[in-house]
């Protein structure tokens, strides 16, 4: 269904569903939010390279243009770095040196995922579903990325130390709305064309006939830091 992703701009795809991604998306659970307090301190100020999505930040950060790969800030300038449900998209031959470039000596990296945890699967919506979800084509590896756990070994053999980590449940149940607007915002239905996007969401509405639906999910909290 999908386009050649050759001729996408994956640093734009999420600002094509800001407002799904904003409403569908899980928040991170108090005690992970806790357990990065504790381990590092972060600041307000946020790198966004889409302007949609840089749109929907607290009028109380401070949203700067850029890319991971390129950091408009000065060296040492952060006592931590958070990065939520983007770790997996970075170039890491480039991000990880300018992370660590940003960072003041023995500064903190975060990295945290919300991930499935035998929740909303097909399993726990009529199957139609699924098979709706199934017939995409996946142009997208940087899931496969995070999978497989390359972002790890990237870090393995960097600037930065070992790294610790701690899973914590994140359970919730979504209406109607929320749950499409998850869907919405995943990479591989977001990526689409819009009337395609549009005409998926539609097929997969018809086969929802629940008010409310589970949604099971892990956060997986990652932390280092820097060795400099």
């Amino acid at each position: 269904m999908s386009g050649d992703p050759r001729r996408i701009d994956w640093s734009r795809i999420f600002g094509r569903v800001a407002s799904e991604y904003e409403l569908g998306r899980p928040s991170w659970p108090p005690a992970a939010l806790d357990l990065v307090e504790r381990e590092v301190q972060l600041s307000s100020a946020a790198v966004e390279p889409d302007p949609a999505m840089r749109a929907l930040l607290p009028a109380a950060a401070e949203a700067l243009p850029g890319t991971a790969e390129g950091i408009p800030v000065a060296d040492d300038s952060f006592s931590a770095v958070f990065c939520g449900e983007s770790f997996h998209w970075f170039d890491w031959g480039l991000a990880i040196p300018e992370i660590a470039r940003v960072l003041v000596p023995g500064g903190g990296l975060v990295v945290m995922w919300n991930r499935p945890s035998g929740g909303l699967s097909s399993a726990e919506w009529p199957p139609e579903v699924g098979e709706a979800l199934d017939r995409l084509v996946d142009p997208i590896p940087f899931e496969h990325r995070y999978l497989s756990f390359a972002w790890r070994d990237a870090l393995t053999d960097s600037l930065f130390g070992e790294l610790c980590s701690e899973t914590f449940a994140n359970g919730e149940v979504l209406d109607l709305e929320r749950l499409l607007a998850r869907i919405a915002s995943w990479s591989h239905v977001a990526s689409l064309p819009a009337d395609e996007r549009q005409a998926l969401l539609q097929e997969i509405a018809t086969h929802l006939t629940e008010p409310t639906y589970p949604a099971s999910l892990e956060t997986h909290v990652y932390w280092t830091r820097l060795l400099r």
